[in-house]
């Protein structure tokens, strides 16, 4: 497992327009991800930098250490949006937690497809 230091996980983040991590497990190589109602925190994107992915990691760091989850990170319309996310191996089932969750889309990570829920 390679470990990016907080600076190449925000370039990162910016050039590829995303990003799911843990410093506790691998990225998903499969299945979907879906956040986690809750965990939600936009940043405009000439405000991100690791300062702020630091404090936001800090604030929940337990959830993705505690129970398994990921930090996610996208970009869209000059907006960094993080939180905290599950992979979920079934479609359906993923489908099923983002609407229980009050998400607008989840995420294939082989495909690499935003699905609209």
């Amino acid at each position: 497992m390679t470990t990016l230091t907080l600076a190449e996980q925000c370039h990162a983040i910016i050039r590829d327009g995303g990003l799911t991590f843990s410093p506790f497990s691998p990225a998903p190589t499969c299945g979907y991800m879906v956040s986690i109602a809750g965990s939600e925190r936009t940043i405009p994107l000439d405000d991100f930098g690791p300062g702020s992915l630091s404090a936001y990691m800090a604030d929940y760091l337990a959830g993705v250490a505690g129970r398994g989850l990921f930090f996610g990170a996208w970009v869209d319309e000059g907006l960094v949006y993080l939180d905290l996310s599950m992979n979920v191996m079934d479609r359906a089932e993923a489908e099923s937690m983002g609407r229980l969750e009050s998400q607008l889309a989840i995420f294939d990570v082989v495909n690499g497809d935003v699905i609209s829920l």
